[in-house]
């Protein structure tokens, strides 16, 4: 069994069924959120066999926290007790005519913004892999030591770490260079890091391409960079091989979600094939076959991700999304 260990906040998030700002009339959809969880259940979704993904976390003894625990129960591993007295986080997610969408967060002071590195270490004691986010250094100082400790616990015990960006100005306080500091951190522990390339021009401020990004950053890690360029795909370097795929057009109703999805279709694309350890140190000319086959698959779920409402909605099983590849020519 393969085991792929996440932590991170869950919130319930009132998705908007009409366009314009929070506190407009109209009626929302309720429905479970968080970065770490949603890569988790979308990686279950694709039903690579042997893979287990297990998301920690802790939780509001509330209701916002038996719903998302309701939600998440049977699609992935979890072990995030509710704490009585604490809160569950809960966002507003309202979608905007030009396409943009906006987060409203109620969620500072939640009972996931205590996770400590105690409540995380026993689940990484048999992990192959850990993925982390920039969300979760971002909810407290406590989370912040967390992140850190974990990424040290993977080092020191060679499990691989797949590092997904994820950006929120909110939580960095418009603070870019607070933020820049701690993922360049991250980065240079990550065996795989992934960032979207508005991302990376929002917090770096440099004009590059995806593809120096990608060289820039696999210069930090020494692993795999991948920088994704929205419906225009995605490019990855590691350090011997370029690989770049177009992406997949479709008619998108909601892109929340898709990187998580991204991130889910690439490493199960690696982990039907083998582990993240041989992956990694493979031959760069094994290696680029593979890269170029886990970028195809992780563009596939990002984009049929974006064709309902919703953070896992259209997640597709590996079935279906083979199926929507071999249609489009991929």
């Amino acid at each position: 069994m393969t085991k792929v260990v996440t932590f991170g906040e869950t919130m319930v998030q009132y998705n908007a069924r009409f366009v314009g700002e929070y506190g407009a009339r109209g009626e929302y959809m309720a429905d479970c959120a968080g970065a770490e969880s949603n890569m988790a259940v979308n990686l279950g979704r694709l039903g690579v066999p042997g893979v287990e993904a297990v998301w920690v976390s802790r939780m509001g003894d509330d209701d916002a926290g038996r719903f998302a625990l309701a939600e998440l129960e049977g699609r992935v591993g979890v072990a995030a007790p509710a704490i009585a007295g604490e809160k569950t986080g809960i966002s507003y997610l309202n979608h905007h005519a030009d396409g943009s969408h906006i987060k409203t967060y109620f969620r500072k002071g939640s009972a996931a913004s205590r996770l400590t590195f105690a409540e995380v270490e026993p689940h990484l004691r048999c992990a192959d892999a850990l993925h982390v986010t920039g969300i979760t250094p971002a909810l407290s100082a406590v989370c912040r030591d967390t992140t850190f400790a974990a990424l040290d616990c993977a080092a020191a015990n060679g499990i691989p770490v797949s590092f997904d960006l994820n950006y929120r100005e909110q939580l960095w306080q418009a603070a870019a260079a607070a933020a820049r500091d701690v993922y360049e951190r991250m980065a240079a522990q990550a065996s795989i890091f992934k960032m979207g390339h508005d991302e990376a021009q929002a917090v770096w401020g440099e004009a590059w391409s995806a593809a120096e990004y990608a060289r820039r950053f696999q210069g930090l890690n020494g692993g795999v960079a991948i920088v994704t360029r929205g419906a225009n795909g995605a490019v990855a370097f590691d350090g011997a091989n370029f690989v770049e795929h177009p992406g997949y057009r479709v008619d998108a109703v909601d892109p929340v979600g898709a990187g998580d999805a991204f991130v889910a279709g690439l490493l199960a694309s690696i982990l039907e094939r083998g582990d993240l350890r041989g992956f990694l140190a493979a031959e760069p000319g094994e290696r680029a076959g593979a890269l170029a086959a886990a970028l195809r698959l992780a563009n596939a779920c990002g984009a049929l991700t974006c064709t309902r409402q919703g953070d896992t909605a259209a997640m597709p099983s590996m079935d279906a999304a083979r199926r929507f590849m071999a249609a489009a020519g991929g």
